[in-house]
């Protein structure tokens, strides 16, 4: 437990629109990505390495025997931004939080309830975190302790939300843009044009076409998920590049990809058919959409995650109830888990006993008594190695369950100050 670290970068501690700038350069890129993830790892002693990157937030949680520092800080994220000189990263130190051992495993469940999210009781966080997960286990980056944090944080959001009512009616960052644009009674036969094809615009397609609007054109940076959400839509699909040659008239841009310079350069701006344009949907951190495009129309109406913060507020006072429920899940869970985690270190430790408790055996029946076996008779053999065998599986259990037992009591004591487990629950 002691040598989980985390660090994050959250909107509780930044600007939204500011997050974008720390978010890696190789994000949209997984192959180089991953690179760059095992690079930091190795040259940095971590032994195991999460990485999860939202529209809200960045965080790193990792395992490492050492403890951070501002210097370490400072290494892994000039890593992360090898185009950036270190002393170009002083504000960073200012919007970064920190957490040590316990710590990190609560704030991890915590962003699994949505406690942590900039809109608490939505729900795709959880989606978020699990597919962060699979990326980082699959290409080992993550050991069994983030496993074990992994395998109960999920479980930890789906019983906030199960046994709260802090999912209620949520609203999440998409839907509190699509009432935010719906405010501005767009007409349903209006054109959207849809730059990015990832969860959040699939999730904005999906209202949209709820709510009653036909006329979608998608770009995105492979065709494959532009004609997928297409498909879904009833829309057109086309590769990102091809956006320069795109002459068609449109009501809406709605833009989240996970580029780190503008999609939307005042460039390309100056190519689209705008004329009938109105609204402009800015759903990515860091912001697709130059600012400039912004400042210098006064006509838009312009939706950005940043500017959805008062509308969260409301949403958080009105769960405070629920959240103090959903703590209380979360403080159970974290008893459960330091349970786990002593009994998978156990189970680690004892993992040696059939090795040596076989080697025992084989010396026995080689070298100790092999005259003596050797002597018998074939039956006799037989016998001798069949009670070999039983005693030394009766062996390899005696003592692991032993050991169990002696734990279980002793973190039973621990946690629940002397009473049964079945007492609290």
């Amino acid at each position: 437990m002691k040598n989980f670290r985390l660090i994050t970068i959250t909107h509780k501690t930044a600007n939204i629109s500011h997050i974008g700038q720390y978010i890696p350069s190789v994000n949209a890129d997984p192959q180089r990505l991953v690179e760059t993830l095992r690079q930091i790892k190795s040259e940095m002693a971590i032994e195991e390495f999460f990485y999860l990157c939202t529209c809200n937030r960045l965080t790193f949680l990792l395992v490492r025997e050492e403890p951070i520092n501002d210097h370490f800080i400072l290494q892994l994220f000039s890593k992360l931004h090898p185009n950036i000189p270190m002393h170009c990263l002083g504000g960073l130190l200012d919007v970064i939080a920190t957490y040590d051992g316990e710590e990190c495993v609560r704030h991890i469940f915590e962003v699994a309830s949505s406690l942590d999210s900039l809109v608490v009781g939505e729900r795709e966080i959880l989606g978020q975190l699990k597919s962060a997960y699979d990326f980082c286990a699959k290409h080992k980056l993550t050991g069994d302790n983030i496993r074990l944090v992994m395998k109960m944080a999920i479980p930890v959001g789906k019983s906030v939300y199960t046994h709260t009512k802090i999912g209620e009616n949520s609203i999440s960052v998409v839907s509190l843009a699509m009432q935010e644009m719906l405010v501005h009674q767009i007409p349903v036969n209006a054109r959207f044009l849809i730059i990015g094809a990832g969860q959040t615009n699939d999730l904005v397609g999906k209202f949209l076409k709820k709510a009653g609007y036909e006329d979608f054109t998608i770009f995105n940076r492979t065709l494959k998920r532009a004609q997928d959400l297409a498909n879904t839509l009833g829309g057109t699909a086309h590769v990102l590049e091809d956006l320069l040659n795109y002459k068609e008239k449109f009501h809406v841009l709605i833009t989240c990809t996970g580029a780190n310079e503008p999609v939307i350069s005042e460039a390309i701006w100056a190519e689209l058919n705008t004329a009938d344009c109105s609204m402009i949907v800015d759903l990515a951190v860091p912001n697709d959409v130059a600012r400039p495009i912004v400042e210098n129309n006064d006509d838009l109406e312009y939706i950005e995650v940043e500017k959805l913060r008062d509308l969260a507020a409301k949403n958080l006072a009105l769960r405070k109830k629920e959240m103090v429920k959903a703590r209380t899940i979360v403080d159970a869970r974290m008893e459960d888990f330091v349970f786990a985690l002593h009994q998978r270190k156990v189970e680690r430790a004892l993992s040696v006993i059939p090795d040596q408790v076989r080697d025992v055996k084989e010396r026995a029946l080689e070298l100790v008594f092999q005259k003596e076996i050797n002597a018998l008779d074939e039956q006799s053999k037989a016998l001798i190695l069949k009670v070999a065998d039983y005693m030394e599986k009766k062996y390899i259990g005696i003592p692991m369950r032993v050991a169990r037992e002696a734990m279980e009591e002793e973190l039973l004591d621990l946690v629940h100050g002397g009473k049964h487990r079945s007492e609290n629950k």
